[in-house]
């Protein structure tokens, strides 16, 4: 058994307010992470114990279901998520955390640290997978911010 981790972590350059809700909305990360990375989200809540059922994009290395929890989340700073039952992705146990502290009132810190039981014959690559994966959320929720606050100006 091989237990494998990914962090990420930076500067973001939103609000924390703002990178919460973006990145809080669990039903709704299709929203950070669109197609062709993710083509489907079905989930109900951004409740405590909600299931999110992401179909991911044929053109991924792994396309297919995977099922994620909603585990805890704490004062607009904390929150954590997991892979629950079988997923198209080679990986067993996986769960992560997500973490935000404020540096001004435009720039957050966050990070996000995952680990999982390794069933890849690759497990270097899917620690870059993810890690890339992390960023993009950030980099992704920077740009649609910017989208916003450019357009309303």
């Amino acid at each position: 058994m091989i237990v494998k981790s990914a962090n990420h972590k930076r500067i973001v350059n939103v609000p924390k307010s703002y990178l919460w809700k973006r990145m809080s909305d669990f039903k709704n990360v299709g929203s950070l992470l669109p197609p062709p990375i993710i083509d489907e989200v079905k989930c109900e809540s951004n409740d405590i114990g909600s299931l999110r059922y992401l179909t991911l994009g044929k053109k991924q290395k792994y396309p297919g279901e995977v099922i994620e929890r909603l585990e805890a989340m704490y004062k607009e700073s904390f929150f954590v998520y997991s892979i629950v039952d079988t997923s198209c992705l080679p990986v067993k146990n996986y769960i992560a955390n997500i973490e935000f502290r404020e540096v001004s009132q435009k720039q957050t810190e966050a990070s996000i640290s995952s680990n999982w039981i390794d069933k890849s014959s690759s497990p270097e690559e899917m620690i870059q997978m993810f890690e890339s994966l992390y960023e993009l959320m950030f980099l992704n929720a920077e740009n649609q911010y910017l989208e916003i606050n450019n357009n309303g100006s």
